[in-house]
């Protein structure tokens, strides 16, 4: 826990003393509107000079602040400030937050009001005072009504965080899922991506990097093609080269932290730049790239220094302790280790100190443990048995506010680590008294490592093999998509010169033929446009009928079917039409397959008319388990083994029916009528 002992927090709370004061007298002077004009310009003077600008964006935010004029326009200036907290100094957030929260409460506005209780929880989560920045919140939550949902969803975000940052993983999982569920029924795909990451972040902090991927890159895949969610992005890209951190894959690392870090110095995002930095440190170093790795280490302690003074966050201490341990300053990172494990009272004036307290149990842990590791690394067996028994009393006093399940685990913990201090108490003294021994132990450890390398180097590769064939698998289905594309243009141009092409024809005959004769004489031709034109609309009607749908169900093909029976009857008085429909299951089928079905009933009926003599003609329609069209009419019929198979139009039902996978069978005798079935695979 970090104490506001710096000089620009001295400076910051004369401040605020002064502008409290202000109010004082103004609550107390008669001549209200007067002073009030007052002590509005003086608070907005005071406020914009807090905002001590870290990056152009924030400058830019702060002149706005300074040139609002009314009370809302400096109420949302301040309000858009808290919302790149990220890049401000602490001091300069905490004291926005509180001139926010002052202004929002006399105002109707119910976001104002969410935003500034999300300011204030965000300034307190910067100091580390997790307990104030959900009583921050949480109040503001409690009743819903008059939110917009976007700044609902960010304030149930970021209550979740803090019951992260809390290590009560299943209540912030609690309130992530719903807020997730509801920016997907707002569409806000900016905050499904962001409440995706923390998904994420939550995983990967629960030690579960694989889960944790695939959250992030969801998110990733949410944001990319958008040049406004640069920012997220940025955060995402950071969040994936810690998964592949903790997976031990540096290359891939690298490939998200070196996307990540131009994000960050582009959308002035401090916070995220500074953990990017962080991570590429780490990654440079286990490549012993030691002087890039410093490199990122001291941009990113800059910029830290910036946003909170001489307080640094766990992580990026525990990344200074390991810069330093491997490249050969074992002895700095113990000494800086040690000086983080200050405790406290930070509200001790008679005891000053100008620096950092570290007085969280797991906080501490995470220190000890790095500190044990050290000491082990040194060699330095009597500080790592100290180490470890220190571990074990704080994991006890942690654990217990959990879980005696976490207890067992701590004891058990414990158990293993006596044993292995044991194990390396004795080949300390087997190496002392044989030689042989000890360079026996070199050797194998010597080989172990090289096999290791030698297991992460064929891990490494085999995921940029399987990376490459992912990557040749999506060319591929590109390509198929493109062909499937092209097929289809290729279907409905045929299917449109097939049907509309022929009428089109006729019609110019048609035309021609009037030119020459008398008007007694064109009586049938016109008869003949009328009729070509019709079918030409209902031949269109039919093709947009389909390329309107992706899939169409037996119902709507069944209304379709009986449409067209419904035309034709008016033509074919002595045709008696029955359509029967027996549809227990409403299943879909694609529109391809929709309209060849169409198409086939057409021919059946149109054969069954102009061909068989049928006055009769039964269409029955049928979906259960399985899904099936007959046409069955009492004609002439045919003999068709003597056919073929050929004409009357068997051949386009046949081609129909093989180019969306339909089960064609056309039964027939003399004078006993003909039936055509049709079978369908279906898609739910």
């Amino acid at each position: 826990m970090a104490t506001p002992g710096n000089t620009q927090f001295v400076v910051v709370a004369g401040k605020l003393f002064c502008v409290i004061c202000l109010s004082i007298i103004v609550n107390r002077v008669g001549c209200m509107l007067f002073c009030k004009k007052y002590y509005f310009s003086l608070l907005f003077v005071l406020i914009a000079d807090l905002c001590f600008a870290q990056t152009q964006k924030v400058e830019t935010l702060s002149a706005q602040l300074r040139a609002a004029v009314t009370a809302g326009q400096k109420l949302n200036a301040i309000l858009a400030l808290c919302q790149e907290q990220q890049s401000l100094n602490r001091d300069t957030l905490y004291n926005l937050a509180l001139a926010a929260k002052q202004m929002a409460a006399d105002r109707p506005d119910k976001d104002q009001k969410g935003l500034a209780a999300m300011a204030l929880s965000d300034a307190y989560m910067r100091w580390g005072w997790k307990d104030s920045a959900l009583a921050a919140i949480e109040p503001a939550l409690a009743n819903v009504k008059g939110y917009s949902p976007a700044i609902y969803t960010k304030m149930l975000r970021n209550q979740a965080m803090l019951y992260a940052a809390r290590n009560d993983i299943e209540k912030a999982l609690g309130i992530l899922f719903p807020a997730l569920t509801g920016a997907e029924s707002q569409k806000d795909t900016l905050n499904m991506a962001i409440i995706t990451n923390s998904i994420g972040s939550i995983k990967m902090a629960g030690g579960k990097p694989e889960e944790a991927l695939v959250w992030i890159l969801r998110a990733a895949g949410l944001c990319n093609g958008s040049p406004s969610r640069k920012a997220a992005l940025a955060a995402i890209y950071t969040n994936a080269g810690n998964a592949y951190m903790q997976k031990e894959l540096l290359d891939s690392a690298l490939y998200f932290i070196e996307k990540a870090i131009p994000l960050g110095r582009e959308t002035e995002n401090l916070f995220v730049l500074a953990t990017a930095l962080r991570i590429n440190a780490s990654a440079l170093t286990e490549k012993k790239r030691f002087t890039e790795a410093e490199s990122a280490l001291k941009e990113m302690l800059g910029i830290r220094k910036k946003m909170n003074g001489n307080f640094l966050y766990v992580e990026d201490n525990l990344q200074l302790a390991d810069f330093y341990a491997n490249s050969g300053q074992l002895n700095k990172a113990i000494a800086y280790c040690k000086q983080l494990l200050h405790t406290g009272n930070m509200y001790d004036t008679a005891k000053a100190y100008n620096g950092s307290f570290t007085n969280d149990p797991k906080l501490q842990l995470e220190y000890w443990e790095a500190l044990a590791g050290y000491y082990k690394q040194g060699n330095l067996m009597p500080e790592y048995q100290d180490a470890l028994e220190k571990i074990v009393v704080l994991k006890d006093s942690f654990y217990v506010a959990n879980s005696a399940k976490a207890i067992a685990e701590a004891e058990t913990q414990y158990g293993v680590q006596k044993k292995e201090n044991t194990i390396l108490q004795q080949k300390y003294s087997l190496q002392r008294s044989n030689f042989l021994l000890y360079g026996s132990l070199a050797v194998l450890a010597m080989a172990l490592l090289t096999a290791f390398f030698i297991l992460r180097d064929y891990r490494r590769k085999q995921h940029i093999k399987m990376e490459l064939a992912m990557a040749d698998e999506r060319a591929k289905a590109t390509v198929a998509i493109k062909m499937a594309e092209e097929k289809e243009r290729v279907r409905i141009a045929a299917d449109l010169h097939d049907n509309i092409g022929a009428y089109a024809t006729a019609i110019k005959a048609d035309v021609e033929k009037m030119t020459v004769g008398s008007p007694a004489m064109n009586v049938p031709h016109l008869l003949n446009l009328q009729q070509h034109s019709q079918e030409i609309i209902n031949s269109l009607r039919d093709t947009i009928w389909v390329l309107n749908k992706e899939s169409i169900t037996i119902t709507g093909i069944s209304d379709r079917i009986k449409n067209y029976i419904n035309k034709l009857q008016a033509s074919y008085e002595k045709v008696q039409f029955n359509i029967t429909e027996a549809i227990a299951s409403d299943k879909q089928v694609n529109s391809q397959a929709a309209l060849n079905i169409f198409r086939i009933v057409q021919e059946a009926v149109h054969n069954a008319i102009k061909h068989s003599g049928a006055v009769l003609i039964n269409i029955i329609i049928e979906s259960a388990a399985t899904t099936s069209i007959r046409i069955v009419d009492n004609g002439n019929g045919m003999d068709l083994d003597r056919q073929g198979g050929k004409g009357n139009g068997l051949v386009n039902m046949q081609a129909r029916a093989a180019e969306s996978g339909l089960q064609l069978a056309v039964t027939s005798a003399l004078q006993k009528g003909t039936t055509v079935a049709i079978r369908l695979p279906t898609i739910n």
